[in-house]
């Protein structure tokens, strides 16, 4: 290994976190080590652990700053249009959906399954989850006819999202956008949301 550059410190630190989350999409959680990180980066470990301090840090800044990205593109879904409520629903989704075709890298790191994931990061996830199952609770509030569970409705259309967006992520040939997107309004008409 050759003598890595000196850079500045907020460049390694972004450099390591990038890293990070190449071998958690590619490799999963329990292959990511500041050892891994240093050999993904191509520098010795000293200088990971100069710019982290410990694996514990780095996973959290990994996981704000993916989460910051998630919900800055969550609410960059939102329609900004004047639409009827149904239509805006079926709009939100769809967006969601090119989101997530866009960024997988981000939604990986979301999406992935539990096992192998440290307990800070389900902790994490399941907070953030919880954060989507309010707000598509209140956007669906209106929209759903008189008597429906509005929270189990919620419930439901995040699950059928997330596994949407894993199928996606696993085979984006045969899932992409569109079809999903497609797929999304036909849940929400059977679900009774009004136009």
């Amino acid at each position: 290994m050759s003598r890595a550059p000196r850079l500045a410190a907020g460049v390694r630190r972004a450099q390591a976190l990038d890293a990070a989350l190449a071998i958690i999409v590619r490799d999963g959680y329990a292959a990511v080590n500041m050892e891994a990180i240093a050999r993904e980066m191509d520098v010795a470990k000293p200088v990971v652990y100069s710019a982290w301090g410990d694996l514990g840090s780095l996973l959290v800044a990994l996981l704000d700053r993916e989460e910051t990205r998630a919900f800055t593109q969550l609410a960059e879904a939102l329609p900004v249009c004047e639409v009827t409520p149904g239509s805006r629903v079926e709009e939100w989704t769809g967006q969601l959906a090119r989101i997530v075709h866009a960024h997988p890298d981000t939604w990986r790191l979301m999406l992935l399954p539990a096992d192998g994931t440290p307990a800070q990061v389900r902790d994490r996830v399941d907070a953030g989850r919880a954060v989507v199952r309010a707000q598509v609770t209140a956007m669906l509030g209106p929209l759903l006819p008189d008597g429906a569970d509005t929270e189990l409705a919620a419930r439901a259309l995040v699950a059928a999202m997330e596994e949407l967006g894993r199928v996606m992520l696993a085979d984006p040939e045969t899932y992409p956008p569109q079809r999903l997107g497609v797929f999304a309004a036909g849940v929400l008409r059977a679900l009774g949301v009004r136009a």
